[in-house]
């Protein structure tokens, strides 16, 4: 189901009954819109994508609506501005993957909220971020999605840390943040990632080094993609990863 609204659109809908619409993607070109609350009503939805064609991010509001969709898999923002705290709070079981491109995030979202973030997103597993130049940290919840087995951090220029306990995504297989300039080092909990196989930090080139321990992940990390990454140390332990192949 596709729905286009334009500049001039004032978020109001007519009520709607789509009780089998499985993928709904709104195009919009509006700088605020509420998400239409006939989208509660939207039961086997499972792909929802939000595409803003305006000239900067447009402020996205009502997402509870998005809370009572027992098959939802799949969330895309494009151009959009929201707060990363809504996303745990909604409580989406069956998500498996959310994407933010270009989008904005703001200045609040790293507070801490008393919600069970794996009883929450029991089911996520991909997390991706692209283009997203105000973001300077990875929020705090996104380490306790103990399901997650991909977090791609990508050309998002003002990163300058992961979360320190990031060690507890034990499930966690590829881990990319490629052309994040700002990034300077990997918190040392990164060699705690015993399910790595993939790490890409290539264009990070404000990195300085590697973890010292790397060399506990020697079991199952195969590649590390460090292309341009000029400055980088790579410590003396990383002789003992029998399977790595450099790019």
């Amino acid at each position: 189901m596709l729905l286009v609204t334009d500049n001039l659109f004032s978020s109001s809908w007519v009520e709607m009954d789509c009780p089998n619409v499985e993928a709904l993607i709104l195009n919009l070109s509006s700088s605020d819109y509420a998400l239409p609350s006939f989208i509660a009503g939207m039961k086997k939805l499972k792909v929802f994508t939000i595409t803003n064609h305006g000239a900067s991010p447009a402020k996205i509001t009502n997402f509870s609506c998005l809370s009572s969709l027992p098959n939802l898999k799949r969330i895309r923002f494009e151009k959009a501005s929201v707060t990363l705290l809504d996303l745990p709070q909604l409580r989406l079981g069956s998500l498996q993957k959310i994407s933010f491109v270009m989008c904005s995030f703001g200045e609040v979202f790293y507070d801490c909220v008393d919600v069970d973030i794996p009883k929450a997103l029991p089911s996520l597993q991909e997390i991706e971020i692209d283009y997203c130049y105000d973001l300077d940290e990875v929020p705090y919840w996104v380490s306790h999605v103990v399901s997650l087995k991909t977090l791609s951090v990508t050309n998002c220029y003002k990163l300058s840390r992961l979360p320190n306990d990031i060690d507890n995504l034990s499930k966690l297989v590829v881990l990319r943040l490629a052309s994040c300039f700002n990034l300077c080092e990997l918190p040392e909990t990164t060699s705690e990632l015993r399910n790595l196989r993939f790490l890409d930090i290539s264009h990070c080139t404000g990195l300085r080094k590697l973890p010292l321990e790397i060399r506990k992940l020697q079991k199952k990390l195969k590649k590390i993609s460090m292309r341009k990454c000029w400055i980088c140390e790579l410590p003396g332990s990383v002789v003992n990863l029998e399977n790595l192949e450099l790019i």
